[in-house]
C-alpha cells in the first residue's frame, strides 16, 4: 500500500489561501519551503507548486469545497 496524502493549506505573499495535496510530512515541508525561501524572495503558489514537483511528483493543489449531507 502506497503513502497517504495529506492536504496542507498553505498561504502564499498574495495572502490567497491555497490547498495543495503531498505525500510528504510537515517536517520534509518545512526544509522545501525553507530551501525555496532562500533562493526566492516571495512565495507564490504555483510556482512554489512547481518547486514541490521536484521532491513529490504527484503534488499538487487541490479545491476544496463544503459538502452537507
Amino acid at each position: 500500500m502506497g503513502k497517504c496524502a495529506l492536504i496542507y493549506r498553505i498561504y502564499d505573499d498574495h495572502e490567497e489561501k491555497h490547498y495543495v495535496s503531498s505525500i510528504l510530512d510537515h517536517t520534509r515541508l518545512e526544509e522545501i519551503v525553507d530551501e525555496y525561501k532562500k533562493q526566492n524572495e516571495r512565495v507564490y503558489a504555483n510556482e512554489f507548486i512547481h518547486y514541490l514537483n521536484k521532491f513529490d511528483p504527484e503534488a499538487h493543489e487541490v479545491e476544496v469545497k463544503d459538502f452537507y449531507f
